[in-house]
């Protein structure tokens, strides 16, 4: 066709096509400005998400929670210094140079508390005793009290109050981190107002000091007889010895907490009434955030971690998110010219259809029981049909999640499965498969090569990733979690076998004390299979009445009497005769029939007791108390309806709680505690010191009766001077909280006269009696006291000649007030 001819058509099309090219290339020009500003806009979003995560994982951080940690303990570290050092002085307040450092080799003082600068004695005697100085020209006259940092002057000083008789100041041993800084005795002594005071009032005294050219705290502490202060201002005088003067570098204790944590700072503020400290270790970041931790007794602790940048440019996050978005943007806009041209119809639709939903747990996104099961059974296959291919399975159980769902409500055990199941995805490697099968129960599923399985490798990362603090929404301070493991791995011939194994495993984990790893081996499903025997068996021991009691007597050393009777559990088992505590009770525990067990033994020995007392014989019951019946909400009512139906008096059924329980909760414990305490009974802590769990300030929080010492486990050593010690120790602690102790375990007639030396007035053991049916119990309310010739023939009680035993009016449980802590000389 000529040129002529198609000119104005030509020209038609043309126009036509250029304005398509420009109706696409707006709209691929629009489509790369809306993902120029989304990118941006998501880039910002990002940086302040970060920024936000940053400050959260600050607070949430095991650096926080470390430091505050490390800061908490060496406060608690130095009360038991106080402690320690004021015993010594109250009992040897004219302690040589030579002595004190025995006593410091003995307590490895020095080693112990690295804050430590120096531990002196100023004793208060009378002008009238032999020890006062006898020149008057050597003393200096107390000036009024100007200042709360006025030293104490060297030498004797005495002092002139109106209304008292003259006193001096007579300095004692001093003990020094460096010869340099000690001269053997204390170097500063000022007998002044403000020091009697403290001697009246029983408190401490905190003071800033200098050592050398750095800040050190200064504190005075009151000494009294006994190690006891007197609750009267006369006591208080009359049994005052002196003031024990240390001189703390809290600088040391701060940097040890900073150690590992370069960006971090912290601040450690003392105030109760007028005196107040701040020690500081590290500079804080410009805009750097921090927390607040009250550490409690007057001390709080500020935390500094790293600053917050929320800019653009600064996060790598955000930065790389603007920059691939942008790049994208460009790409599809390119794409939508190119492809958009003239294309009345896009390409057939190939996307592929997503996963349903029904294939994922709602809560954690994990694979849920049907995926997870289709991916063990391909993994299975594949290691049958590939000879060089294992299957394995890491079986996860979170313990004590029953306690957590029932102490903090169902919100927080999902918050908990959630950190769980974010914890597992980031240890397991890229080809594993982590899916949940249901309550707290996770699953990993590994395929390897059989040379490079190393699943417990795997195990031991899960274990460590969740022993990192855990800190739940709207729930106080952060706290721990553990789990058990059941790994099994190896050719099977369906999924079933791979998990049935794995659980028994996991049972194994769960037998062996939970919060570890146990591989599988064929043995166990002898066991296991035992394990379903026994408590099917269990069941019908408690539908059949085969559990009974036995009754061990509590004797009152002075009275020598029996003030106590505790009640101990056994299982009358039809075919393997009668079982001791400890070949059923952890799987009772397991299994939660342990709550209706310990409510037969409750009930039942109420009711025992109840008619031991009605005959004349007015004797205390002491019952177990398990970690899952303490636990329940209506355990309260469970001790109730127990003095109801009995009519025993309350203030004669203990309740003996082991020391491992109380410890691992200790504010639930005490809530569960003093609620129960408002019936009238008695709470005992059994096996105390055995697990060295227990510190003074936890305990004074609880409202306690009775701690029950186990004398063969207060201590791995063998040396008995040690053991004695610890157990005087633990009298004089007692003492101090009002609490009555209980020495168990008591065999020999040597323990019993060691015992009543060191003022222990209460014990129980095979010495005194076996544990005796119900319908022999009266038999021991007139049996002999234990003597030497009883112990020295290798009988127990109830041989001697001593005069038979009569039991009138109420317990005596009290402890005698003059028990004293003589530690033994350096080993």
């Amino acid at each position: 066709m000529p040129p002529s001819s198609r000119g104005p058509r030509f020209e038609r099309l043309k126009l036509l096509a250029e304005g398509r090219k420009g109706i696409w290339a707006a709209a691929a020009a629009l489509c790369v400005a809306a993902g120029v500003v989304g990118s941006v806009l998501g880039a910002h979003a990002v940086a302040r998400t970060d920024a936000t995560k940053d400050q959260q994982a600050f607070h949430l951080s095991v650096t926080s929670t470390g430091i505050a940690s490390t800061v908490k303990l060496a406060i608690q570290q130095e009360e038991d210094l106080v402690v320690g050092a004021s015993t010594f002085f109250a009992a040897n307040p004219k302690a040589t140079p030579a002595e004190l450092s025995a006593w410091a080799r003995w307590a490895q003082t020095l080693r112990r508390y690295p804050e430590l600068d120096k531990l002196g004695f100023v004793g208060l005697v009378r002008a009238a005793e032999p020890t006062a100085p006898t020149a008057p020209s050597t003393f200096h006259a107390v000036r009024p009290l100007s200042s709360r940092r006025a030293s104490l002057a060297t030498g004797p000083v005495a002092v002139v109050p109106a209304s008292q008789p003259r006193y001096y100041c007579s300095p004692a041993a001093e003990l020094a981190r460096s010869s340099a800084r000690g001269s053997g005795v204390v170097g500063h002594c000022a007998l002044t107002s403000a020091l009697m005071s403290l001697r009246d009032s029983g408190r401490s005294s905190y003071a800033r000091v200098s050592v050398g050219r750095t800040s050190a705290l200064g504190v005075i502490t009151p000494v009294y007889k006994g190690g006891v202060r007197p609750s009267t201002l006369a006591g208080r005088r009359a049994a005052f010895v002196g003031w024990l003067h240390e001189v703390l570098a809290p600088g040391v204790v701060l940097q040890q907490a900073l150690r590992g944590h370069p960006s971090s700072a912290v601040r450690a503020r003392y105030r109760i009434g007028s005196s107040s400290v701040v020690f500081t270790s590290g500079t804080p970041q410009s805009g750097a955030q921090s927390i607040a931790t009250n550490l409690h007794n007057g001390w709080t602790l500020r935390s500094f971690g790293p600053a917050v940048d929320a800019g653009l440019l600064t996060d790598g996050h955000a930065l790389a998110l603007l920059i691939g978005g942008c790049l994208i943007s460009v790409l599809l806009g390119l794409l939508v010219f190119v492809l958009g041209g003239g294309r009345e119809s896009g390409p057939a639709r190939t996307t592929r259809e997503l996963p349903h939903a029904d294939l994922y747990d709602v809560l954690t996104g994990l694979p849920n029981q049907a995926l997870t099961l289709d991916r063990a059974e391909q993994i299975v296959a594949r290691a049958g049909r590939q000879s060089g291919t294992l299957a394995g399975a890491l079986l996860i159980d979170i313990d004590w999640f029953r306690d957590i769902n029932d102490r903090l409500g169902r919100p927080a055990g999902d918050q908990l499965l959630t950190i769980v199941a974010e914890r597992l995805q980031s240890v397991a490697r890229a080809g594993d498969t982590v899916g949940r099968l249901g309550g707290d129960e996770f699953v990993v599923l590994v395929e390897s090569v059989a040379r490079g399985v190393r699943l417990d490798s795997l195990a031991g990362r899960v274990i460590e990733a969740l022993h990192k603090p855990v800190e739940l929404d709207n729930f106080g301070p952060s706290f721990f979690a553990t789990a058990s493991i059941g790994v099994a791995f190896g050719r099977y011939e369906s999924p079933d076998d791979l998990l049935r194994d794995a659980q028994l495993a996991l049972y194994a984990a769960k037998a062996a004390g939970k919060d570890r790893y146990t591989l599988f081996n064929a043995n166990m499903r002898s066991v296991i299979e035992s394990r379903g025997l026994l408590e099917a068996e269990l069941n019908t021991a408690l539908q059949d009445n085969q559990f009974f009691l036995l009754y061990q007597p509590i004797y009152d050393l002075t009275t020598r009497k029996v003030v106590g009777l505790e009640a101990l559990i056994r299982w009358r088992h039809p075919k393997r005769g009668v079982l001791a505590p400890d070949e059923f009770i952890a799987l009772a525990e397991e299994t939660a029939l342990i709550v209706p067990i310990g409510r037969w033994a409750l009930e039942e020995a109420c009711t025992r007791a109840a008619g031991w007392n009605v005959a004349g014989h007015r004797v205390g019951i002491s019952v177990k108390v398990s970690a899952n019946q303490l636990g329940r909400d209506g355990f309260a009512t469970d001790v109730r309806r127990a003095l109801q139906q009995s009519g025993i008096e309350p203030a004669l059924l203990t309740l003996e709680i082991a020391e491992a329980t109380v410890m691992r909760d200790v504010a639930a414990a005490a809530q569960r505690i003093a609620e129960v305490k408002q019936l009238g009974v008695s709470i005992a802590i059994e096996d105390f010191g055995g697990s060295g769990y227990a510190r003074h300030s936890e305990l004074q929080r609880m409202p306690l009766d009775v701690l029950k010492v186990d004398r063969s486990s207060l201590a791995a050593s063998e040396d008995e001077d040690y053991r004695s010690w610890l157990l005087e120790a633990i009298l004089i602690f007692g003492r101090d909280l009002s609490l009555t102790v209980i020495a168990t375990g008591i065999e020999t007639y040597e323990q019993m006269t060691a015992l009543q030396a060191i003022g222990c007035t209460t014990a129980q053991g095979s010495l005194f009696g076996e544990p005796t049916p119900q319908d022999g119990v009266e038999r021991l309310f007139d049996a002999e006291f234990p003597a030497a010739s009883a112990t020295s023939t290798g009988q127990g009680a109830g041989q001697s000649g001593q005069a038979p035993l009569s039991l009138s009016g109420p317990p005596a449980l009290n402890l005698p007030g003059q028990a004293t802590l003589n530690p033994p000389g350096p080993r």
